[in-house]
């Protein structure tokens, strides 16, 4: 698989939003999930678009408390997400607000620093196996406070349940050591980008089900990073 370039730059957004299909019609009284994305480069392209909604502060789909009521009876009698997202548990995340979706439209899977350990495995197998999402998207964000106490703490062995922390960001231990202690911005940022790309590599290593339906070109697997500040997710390919 081909690295693909980062997608920061709104001029990318824009050629994607021009060219893309809407993920939801609206009828007076309903919404029709008239397109939902059932390919990997469908999804990734309504991620993006999403994303391009919130940087612009024009969410549509999240914002849409109308039909609130609809959205509960229809996701009651069953769930279709396209994507299925690892992402932390930091309060400043939403991922329906980031990509601007409805309910019912995203499998998450949510802990402090988005690491993957069996249940993470578990859930993202379920949701390939169950619903058929073409998509798995590991995704960190810059400020990230999980990733900033590994840092502070180098070799020092962090107390309580919080060395879990230290043993499921093993990808990045030597970086961390390199860092001798530091944890400021620019040290946090770059290996928050880091942790999300082993932990993706991670999910290829530890699942063969999950691999297997990559290799089939079934499911794209992608990391990414999130900025608080801009609010842009930049997508990246595997090596």
């Amino acid at each position: 698989m081909k690295p693909h370039p980062r997608l920061k730059c709104l001029a990318v957004f824009v050629v994607l939003v021009g060219g893309g299909v809407a993920y939801w019609t609206t009828r007076p009284g309903e919404i029709s999930p008239a397109a939902t994305p059932t390919t990997p480069d469908a999804a990734l392209h309504e991620l993006h678009s999403g994303n391009l909604r919130f940087v612009n502060s024009r969410r549509t789909h999240s914002t849409d408390t109308r039909h609130d009521a609809d959205d509960r009876h229809r996701t009651a009698k069953g769930q279709h997400p396209f994507a299925a997202v690892l992402c932390c548990s930091d309060s400043r995340l939403c991922p329906e607000f980031i990509f601007d979706q409805r309910t019912g439209t995203m499998f998450e899977i949510r802990n402090a620093g988005n690491v993957v350990d069996e249940d993470v495995l578990a859930s993202m197998e379920y949701a390939v196996e169950h619903f058929h999402v073409p998509l798995i998207v590991v995704l960190g964000h810059k400020g990230c406070g999980a990733i900033e106490a590994v840092c502070e703490a180098g070799e020092n062995p962090l107390h309580d349940h919080l060395r879990a922390l230290q043993t499921r960001t093993a990808g990045i231990h030597k970086q961390v050591i390199e860092c001798n202690h530091r944890h400021d911005a620019e040290v946090v940022d770059r290996l928050a980008e880091e942790n999300a790309k082993q932990q993706a590599l991670t999910v290829l290593r530890e699942s063969h089900p999950l691999k297997a339906a990559v290799g089939r070109g079934e499911v794209q697997l992608v990391y990414g990073i999130y900025d608080m500040e801009t609010g842009v997710v930049e997508f990246f390919d595997l090596p």
